[in-house]
């Protein structure tokens, strides 16, 4: 039976490529504040949500400069990971799709026994971090316990 929904091979080479700079980057955002100048844009109030604030002359702002560098940070970590996690083997086959079922699974059953474990466990501002890393760990459960099957098989 032909997979219907994944990338063809060469996408795994390519979300590597995307993956690794993109969580490098996001873990520079998340600890060390990284701003990067070129991924600041200008932004009309008109495109954004007032958040009530007032300038330093006593005025509603006019506009203002938003940083994308964690927002870019995020997408390229998800596109590289969901190209690594399902993009095809090279011999795609029954057994391949049934380890990739089931490591999904798993996948999603270790995630949230995590996330219901910080729940309780996590309060704070430090539970905001939780859920960051949370829409994560899904994806790298996934291919740490697929590839790890993969190479067991082998």
């Amino acid at each position: 039976m032909e997979p219907r929904f994944l990338f063809p091979h060469r996408f795994k080479l390519i979300g590597w490529i995307i993956a690794i700079p993109s969580i490098i980057l996001g873990l520079f955002v998340m600890f060390d504040n990284l701003s990067l100048d070129f991924f600041t844009i200008k932004v009309p109030l008109d495109y954004i949500a007032y958040d009530g604030s007032i300038n330093e002359k006593g005025s509603i702002p006019n506009g203002t400069e938003l940083n994308f560098t964690d927002e870019i940070a995020t997408i390229g970590s998800i596109v590289g990971l969901l190209f690594i996690a399902f993009s095809k083997v090279k011999f795609e086959d029954e057994y391949v799709s049934k380890i990739r079922l089931e490591s999904l699974q798993w996948a999603i059953y270790l995630n949230f026994a995590l996330l219901i474990t910080a729940t309780v466990f996590v309060h704070g501002l430090a539970y905001y971090n939780v859920t960051v890393y949370n829409m994560f760990t899904p994806l790298i459960i996934f291919i740490v316990r697929f590839y790890y099957l993969l190479l067991v098989k082998n």
